[in-house]
């Protein structure tokens, strides 16, 4: 209870600091100069100018912002001194009734309360880990922190589920508190300015969403609200792991182990179903916060305080904090509808702009007589008059429509329109003022890129790439815990064998480097034989064209660029003195220019082991026993071939959200058959799913190492079984030990704490390549092996 309090208090500093950015950014703006943050604590001269020009030039809205957080950080640092010692002494009694209820629950239901416990705890995980994405960007560029937070959190509750205490009540308190916080910090009054917080510590990736953080002020403002949110969603997942844990200490081991995956499974089909329908954010939580208040019905008192603080959560998310957007959460992303400062409409995507609507219709350009709105509608329309033809077209991530509308006024005889995102094609579909997705041409096809053209029936005399994904979705904005296999030498390949003779690709990006643009220019040159592509800078997006022929070197038209504000520019990105290294399957880090290992990562690594080491002192006070040190290998290597799983069923069937779904329900569903099997055959030994577990993730290796299986229907089925084969082995290498295991409880959670371990080794692939995941999941196998063996010996 003291930890939570601690955490609360500190946790209110973030807004302090970013009031305290807005305050002085204000000042800056009054006098009119760009100070430099870096070293503005050591010119206490220009710190204060800037500070008095603040005081005038502020808006009111930071006052009276100001006039609230002080009195309540003061009041929740002191909170337990101010509460009345009653309502203290309720919540311990809460606390202590809940395990004295689920002790006494009948028999006959304790089976349905692991069931639930289970799903809703899967549930709430990938609710937080959406959530979070859209609340900001940052949290989307470590793709691993909200997991790993939910494992901390699990893993401690699962560790001290013995303990009487179970403060479950204080589930949506923490919750709704996490959310007002993120919330408030992100939309805070007039002049309050976040800036500071879209900056990232990670220096060997690039992102288009985030710049990088070169200031004190910024790592400190980053770092709180990591190290903020990390034990907020960790101390709110200890009751629901101690829950879980409590009741499965009831049944018979493997009974309660194949109901918590049954449970589980039907937590990962119930977010599928929440993102089938766009369901927003308040609608997540209730769900699971409803099932978990019914645990609370030992006392009417707790019901009811229970219930008020779910409300509390719902009316936080549905709080208004932007009249003039408009919000629809997409099975990927959160996107915002709204006007930007030309009147068009605009799509954000968790904050960041993704793009805009625009009429660039003969009659509105006309309209407006404007040559930059003329010079934005060449741009669009340049690829097809550099084809020469535009009969049969593929654009791939046709996002509102903008570049199915050019194809359109160029004469296209027929148009795919591939978009991943059901909700930005929709929008385009309702308001698009030239409305291309209505035109009897046009064919919708909502898939992601690389999918459509690996497998459509249909060639093209032009594929457009049209600035795919190149602000947010696959630049870490996307919730979708996936790499882009978009932008890879293999996937360009591809598109290659989709091009008629003479047909023409055009690949339109937003370059934030010279090396971005030198390893497309490298990537394109390597997928068609050799050839370098056409490089033509536009003034739109900051965005490069690069332009290949299917079947020779693509010659620029002599004058085509004059008078069109464009310039060639592939010199510079021919240029061998800007290094790059090219993307492929194993290795699709795109935004990362050179292959180097991501030291930077390590400081907030290290940040969330401390915070999980503090966590883990404060709340356990038990003893470790060696048994369990399987336990924990075995979570490390799951989580480590569940990743690789993940990615190449994703590249196999596709990385659309509804594939990745069935993929993670297909795992849990392995690992329950694993469990099944054991109960059925009453499997003791160890040593034959161990030497076939070792033996699939070589198997998996080799074929990896060989360049996959073809995308044909056998080789799917092949790809599925080698990849499946791993999970299923461990399934039944992990039910095995559970059943000579001395606590159901104490073994999930060194499994948790192991998959923790798995999560921080994933980050191994950004410099060695997923292929290498293989080798490190074979090492902490053969290691759980050893330990299986000291273990059945002792």
């Amino acid at each position: 209870m003291k930890l939570t309090w601690i955490t609360a208090g500190v946790s209110c500093l973030l807004p302090l600091l970013i009031w305290v950015y807005s305050f002085l950014k204000a000042g800056e703006a009054a006098l009119g100069i760009d100070a430099a943050w870096g070293s503005l604590l050591s010119r206490p001269g220009l710190l204060s100018r800037l500070s008095g020009a603040a005081l005038g030039a502020a808006e009111p809205g930071l006052w009276v912002s100001l006039a609230v957080l002080i009195p309540l950080t003061v009041c929740v640092m002191i909170a337990p001194r101010l509460l009345p010692g009653r309502f203290l002494d309720l919540l311990e009694f809460w606390s202590a009734e809940q395990g004295r209820y689920l002790d006494g629950l009948p028999g006959r239901w304790v089976g349905v309360s692991i069931f639930a416990c289970a799903a809703v705890s899967l549930l709430l995980e990938l609710a937080v880990i959406r959530w979070q994405g859209t609340a900001f960007a940052l949290f989307a560029f470590y793709k691993n922190f909200g997991l790993l937070a939910c494992f901390a959190g699990l893993g401690l509750g699962y560790a001290v589920s013995g303990r009487g205490q179970i403060p479950l009540v204080l589930v949506p308190s923490l919750l709704a508190w996490q959310m007002a916080l993120l919330i408030f910090t992100r939309n805070g009054p007039a002049g309050w300015n976040v800036d500071i917080l879209n900056s990232s510590p990670e220096m060997e990736q690039l992102s288009i969403a985030l710049v990088r953080a070169t200031s004190i002020p910024q790592y400190a403002a980053v770092s709180l609200l990591l190290g903020a949110a990390f034990v907020l969603t960790a101390l709110a997942f200890v009751p629901v792991g101690q829950l879980c844990g409590h009741l499965m200490d009831r049944l018979p081991k493997l009974r309660a182990y194949g109901l918590n995956l049954l449970g589980s499974l039907a937590g990962v089909l119930a977010m599928f179903g929440l993102s089938y329908l766009w369901t927003p954010p308040a609608v997540w939580f209730s769900i699971c916060l409803a099932v978990l208040i019914l645990f609370l019905a030992f006392d009417a008192r707790a019901l009811a305080w229970g219930m008020g603080l779910t409300l509390g959560v719902v009316m936080v998310l549905i709080w208004p904090v932007n009249f003039s957007w408009n919000t629809t959460y997409s099975p990927y992303q959160l996107l915002e509808f709204g006007p930007d400062r030309s009147g068009a409409l605009e799509v954000r995507a968790a904050g960041i702009y993704h793009q805009r609507i625009l009429d660039l219709s003969p009659g509105r350009l006309a309209k407006l007589n404007d040559a930059r709105w003329s010079q934005i509608a060449a741009y669009y329309e340049m690829p097809y008059r550099l084809a020469g033809r535009a009969g049969e077209v593929a654009i791939v991530g046709s996002g509102t429509g903008n570049d199915v509308a050019a194809a359109l006024r160029m004469g296209a005889a027929r148009v795919d329109a591939v978009e991943i995102d059901p909700a930005i094609q929709a929008y385009g579909n309702a308001y698009h003022p030239e409305q291309p997705y209505r035109d009897r041409r046009v064919r919708t096809i909502i898939n992601d890129a690389r999918t459509h053209l690996r497998n459509t029936d249909r060639s093209y005399d032009l594929i457009v790439y049209g600035l795919l994904d190149s602000h947010t979705l696959l630049s870490h904005g996307s919730s979708v815990r996936l790499d882009s296999f978009v932008y890879t030498v293999e996937a360009f390949r591809e598109a290659r064998r989709r091009l008629r003779d003479g047909g023409m690709l055009s690949l339109s990006f937003g370059v934030v480097s010279p090396g971005i643009g030198r390893k497309i220019y490298l990537m394109l040159q390597e997928a068609f034989g050799g050839v370098p592509p056409v490089c033509i800078a536009s003034k739109y997006d900051g965005s490069v064209t690069f332009l290949e022929r299917k079947d020779g070197r693509f010659a620029l038209p002599p004058g085509m660029l004059k008078d069109s504000g464009f310039e060639e520019v592939t010199a510079a990105y021919a240029d061998a003195a800007v290094r790059a290294d090219v993307s492929t399957d194993d290795w699709p880090f795109f935004y990362m220019p050179k292959r180097t290992y991501p030291v930077s990562y390590l400081a907030v690594l290290a940040m969330m082991l401390l915070l999980s080491f503090g966590l883990t002192a404060s709340l356990f006070e038990g003893r470790v026993r060696p048994s369990h040190g399987e336990f924990f290998l075995l979570g490390a290597g799951f989580l480590l071939v569940e990743t690789k799983s993940i990615t190449e069923l994703g590249l196999t069937f596709g990385n659309t959200w509804h594939v990745i779904g069935i993929v993670i329900a297909g795992i849990l569903l392995m690992a329950f058959l694993a469990n099944l099997a054991v109960q059925r055959f009453r499997a003791r030994g160890s040593t034959v799913p161990y030497v076939l577990l070792l033996a699939a993730l070589l198997l998996g290796a080799g074929i990896a190492m060989g360049g996959g299986f073809p995308s044909t229907a056998w080789g799917r089925a092949a790809g599925v079984a080698v990849l499946t084969g791993p999970l299923f082995f461990s399934g039944i290498a992990f039910s095995t030990a559970l059943r000579s295991s001395e606590d159901v409880s104490g073994a999930l959670a060194a499994n948790l704490m192991g998959a923790m371990l798995g999560g921080l080794l994933e980050y191994n692939a950004m410099y060695f390549g997923f292929t290498f995941l293989y080798w490190l999941a074979f090492a902490l196998y053969g290691a759980a092996f050893w330990a299986s063996f000291r273990r059945r010996r002792a």
